[in-house]
């Protein structure tokens, strides 16, 4: 089957890299300009090439008019000929099930290195699915609402308590209103049932996992699972939500982020691997 084009921003560095390039993966009912206005310029002004893709059916992907059809296999296949295409193998930062994907990615050893932030348990969505609906009874509607386009202040304010916090002003919620769209029911159940998955061996990469305090998708004790499936360096940051990315506890999030490939470049030397592309060597 022919894959679908997947469309991808990209902030280069202002002089040649010598680092892997960093490839950004959205979470779910948005596309990539989740990345725009803090990650991409952070992390470019600082020396990396910066890649943020639109998952199929996402944002100006190709797929949209099958969205519902496609599962999480589908974003991985159509995802993985952009890693390919990339000048060296990426270190992938993904959020929520971007973040998935990236572990997927770091299964197959197409990943130099991976953060995961706040990101789907090993388990699956159940429990965080049924702790919301008990907290939260209408956010199953305000979601499908939302996702159509709709806003209202019931809508805005769960947004706020679900995605965010207290503190988040109204500014910083406005930046997710901006770029919400629908996301694939088949995406959705995948995420549900990944329970049942039999996954792949994780690979020995580093990986960095960042969870928020009150994040109350996927709090800090489903977060301590996904570290320790990969042995990774684990960071829980203060005060933040699910959507750290998008409000002011982003640039907490950046900065723990850089402080760390600047310490795995430190404790593992650039080295060549698979047929010439470079890389940071695994731990």
């Amino acid at each position: 089957m022919a894959r679908r084009t997947i469309h991808l921003l990209r902030h280069a560095t202002a002089t040649p890299s010598r680092w892997p390039p960093l490839l950004f993966l959205h979470g779910g009912y948005v596309d990539s300009r989740c990345w725009l206005p803090n990650f991409l310029p952070y992390f470019a002004s600082r020396g990396y090439d910066c890649h943020a893709a639109d998952l199929p059916g996402h944002g100006r992907s190709e797929g949209r008019e099958c969205l519902d059809r496609l599962g999480l296999d589908d974003y991985l296949a159509d995802i993985t000929p952009v890693v390919e295409g990339l000048d060296s193998r990426p270190v992938v930062i993904g959020h929520s099930m971007g973040a998935l994907l990236a572990e997927r990615l770091l299964e197959r050893s197409l990943a130099e290195a991976a953060v995961l932030i706040s990101p789907v348990p090993p388990n699956g969505t159940l429990e965080s699915s049924l702790s919301l609906f008990l907290r939260h009874p209408e956010f199953i509607g305000a979601v499908a609402r939302m996702s159509s386009g709709v806003f209202d202040d019931d809508g805005m304010r769960l947004l706020r308590d679900v995605y965010f916090t207290p503190a988040t002003d109204p500014d910083e919620l406005q930046r997710l209103v901006r770029i919400v769209q629908p996301e694939s029911a088949r995406a959705i159940a995948d995420m549900a049932m990944l329970g049942w998955r039999w996954p792949l061996p994780p690979r020995r990469r580093p990986v960095l996992v960042l969870g928020g305090e009150l994040d109350v998708v996927f709090p800090p004790h489903q977060v301590r699972r996904v570290a320790r499936r990969w042995q990774a360096d684990l960071q829980i940051i203060p005060a933040a939500g699910h959507a750290m990315i998008l409000d002011h506890h982003w640039q907490s999030c950046a900065a723990r982020i850089l402080g760390w490939l600047h310490q795995t470049r430190s404790a593992a030397p650039m080295a060549a691997t698979d047929g010439g592309r470079t890389g940071m060597a695994a731990r």
